[in-house]
Parts: C-alpha cells; sequence; structure tokens
C-alpha cells in the first residue's frame, strides 16, 4: 500500500513515501516538510514507476502511439485507406484507449472481436478493423516503443469472411443499368464490365493513360501501388473510341463545364441499380469481367496480371469458374476401350450464372 510518513529529528522531520512495486517495497525521500507536496511526489513517483514495462521500457500509451501513427504513417497512405483506417479507430480507441500497448494481449483482442460479432458486424469488417491495429502496432515495434505486435499473434481462423460470390451481372444487367444511367456514366460502367477495373482506376483515367495503338490502358496509381497495364478488347476498344472527350484532354469520363472527373461513384451507381432494378454493387462489374474471363480462357495467371492481385490467393477465388480440366479428367475414368466418349460442351457464362 502506498502512503507518506514522517521521518527524522523533531523539528527537522521530512516526508517519506513508501509502496509496493513487482514485490518489492520502494521507499523515497520527499525532502519536503509539506504533506500536500509529499503526496503529489508519492503520485508522480507511481505514475513514473507504472509507465516503466519490463525490462526498464518505458511504457507507451495507445493514446500516445495513435497520435504519433496519425501524424507521421497516416499522411503516407492513399487517402481511401486513412478513410478506412479512421473508421476502424472509431471502434477500436473506445476498446483500447485507456491501456498501455503491452497491456493489450490476445484475449482483449478476442473480447473485441465477441463484442464486434454481436454488433452484427461481418466477419471482414472485424478483420480490416485488426488489420488497422496491427499497423499501428507495427509502427510501434519500429519505433521501439514495444517489442511484440499482440495482432500478429492472435489466431483469426475462427473470423469467417462470406463465401465468394458464385454469381455476378449478366449481359442483360449490365445493359439495364447503362440504360438507366446517364450517357457518360453509362460508358463508365460498361468500361469496368469490359476490363475488370477498379471504380477509382477508371474515374481517375485520363487519356494520356490510354494507348489505342497499342491498346492498353496504363495504370499508374493502383490499390497495391504496383503500375499495370490492361489490354484492351474490342469491345473495351470501341468503349473508349466512342467516348466523347472534353476540351482540355483529361479524364476521360468527365461531367460538368471544367470536365471533373466522377468521385463517390459507388454512390451514384447505387442509384443507378436501384432505377434499373438490378441487385448489384460497382465493384459485382470487375467479378463479372474475372468470371467471364476464366471461363473463357482459365488462365489464372493472365487474369492475376489484369486484375492487379498481389497474391495469386486472390485470384484462386474465381478457380471454381473454371472447370474444363475438370471435365477433361472425368472423360479419363470409365472410358472402355473402343468406344468413344460422350461430345460433351461448356457451360455458358449464363448457364453458370443461373445455376449459381
Amino acid at each position: 500500500m502506498a502512503s507518506v510518513y514522517k521521518r527524522g529529528r523533531s523539528g527537522k522531520e521530512t516526508y517519506w513515501v513508501r509502496f509496493q512495486w513487482q514485490g518489492r517495497e520502494v521507499r523515497r525521500s520527499a525532502r519536503t516538510s509539506s504533506k500536500a507536496v509529499a503526496q503529489q511526489y508519492l503520485a508522480h513517483l507511481l505514475e513514473q514507476h507504472r509507465r516503466i514495462g519490463r525490462g526498464g521500457r518505458p511504457r507507451c500509451s495507445y493514446g500516445d502511439a495513435l497520435d504519433r501513427f496519425g501524424s507521421e504513417y497516416l499522411p503516407t497512405l492513399k487517402p481511401s485507406t486513412q478513410a478506412r483506417y479512421r473508421e476502424s479507430f472509431k471502434h477500436l480507441t473506445p476498446r483500447f484507449g485507456s491501456f498501455f500497448l503491452d497491456e493489450i494481449n490476445k484475449s482483449m483482442l478476442g473480447e473485441f472481436v465477441t463484442t464486434r460479432k454481436e454488433e452484427g458486424v461481418t466477419g471482414a469488417t472485424i478483420r480490416r478493423d485488426l488489420a488497422t491495429l496491427s499497423s499501428m502496432f507495427s509502427c510501434a515495434v519500429a519505433w521501439d516503443l514495444i517489442e511484440l505486435n499482440p495482432v500478429r499473434q492472435f489466431s483469426k481462423k475462427h473470423i469467417r469472411e462470406a463465401p465468394p460470390r458464385t454469381s455476378y451481372p449478366c449481359e442483360e444487367e449490365v445493359e439495364r443499368l447503362v440504360a438507366h444511367a446517364p450517357p457518360m456514366i453509362g460508358l463508365l460502367i460498361r468500361l469496368l464490365a469490359q476490363t475488370g477495373m477498379r471504380q477509382e482506376e477508371a474515374c481517375s483515367l485520363e487519356w494520356k493513360q490510354v494507348s489505342i495503338e497499342r491498346r492498353e490502358i496504363r495504370l499508374w496509381k493502383t490499390k497495391t501501388s504496383s503500375p499495370r497495364t490492361i489490354p484492351l478488347s474490342d469491345d473495351a476498344l470501341g468503349t473508349i473510341v466512342g467516348t466523347p472527350q472534353h476540351r482540355d484532354r483529361r479524364y476521360v469520363f468527365w461531367h460538368g463545364e471544367e470536365g471533373q472527373r466522377y468521385t463517390h461513384f459507388a454512390s451514384r451507381f447505387a442509384v443507378i441499380a436501384k432505377r434499373a432494378k438490378v441487385p448489384w454493387r460497382c465493384h459485382d462489374l470487375r467479378h463479372r469481367f474475372a468470371s467471364v474471363f476464366l471461363q473463357e480462357t482459365g488462365d489464372l495467371a493472365a487474369l492475376q496480371a489484369i486484375l492487379g492481385h498481389r497474391h495469386i490467393a486472390m485470384t484462386l477465388k474465381y478457380a471454381h469458374l473454371n472447370t474444363a480440366h475438370l471435365h477433361r479428367a472425368i472423360k479419363r475414368v470409365g472410358t472402355k476401350t473402343g468406344t468413344a466418349p460422350l461430345v460433351s460442351r461448356e457451360p455458358t457464362v449464363s448457364e453458370t450464372m443461373v445455376s449459381a
């Protein structure tokens, strides 16, 4: 128990402080005859010891780490990533804001996950929250504020994400979207479905990134920060060539007298989809391209390069759509000598959509 007490000869008494810390008693002279000052000194010592972690490392609070993360690291990220991190911190800070970094352990992380699940949050969102916290801890490790990142030690196997979609917008639904959209947005929707580009990549596309002669688009700013080339099919090339140009020839898809680029396009798309009675998100146009491409070519490596996936595991979620090798293999099973296997054909994209 912490306390202050007098010590010394009468008339020259001074106050001392004492308290227990990690199994031993600490005694210090407050060097004052004032009890109030001695109590302030005791409070200061307790706080000082409380901020000293194992091995003598000064302890860093979640709040201090977050402040440094926000001023030094967050500004280096893309605006969309910054916005996502800030959204996650709205839920992380109420849970961890009153603790030191070395107090945040797997048990506390488990409680956070349970609470988020009870709130009805999806597994994908919870994983994003943990990824945000892990990013802050990784910076704290680099800054020598803490030794280990507890989020990396925390198993996320029990945080299930939604199964991959097995159906995507069909051609007729894409045409309905185009029909219910303003002409320029209709062209943008077509290109998204024809190339698999992300909406931000298409909305920020400039004419200097387009080569009609080479039939390709060169993307410089991407989600993974890795430039990539998008080859253009006949349909995609036709969409590009048929897009009216603004007088300043900057953005491919534009609006207004000044030729501004589109922003917040997902919300615009949602309005158009509701009007067209099409139950899809803008990002599902990218999924449509991937599913059609893979069913027609079976080339996972090419699809990975076109979509800009950093890891092949991201592209493999479309592998179930390519069944050609399964049909070839089954033909070799149970076929008797001297008989010809039945001629079969690959299911069409529309048939796959219906069966899914």
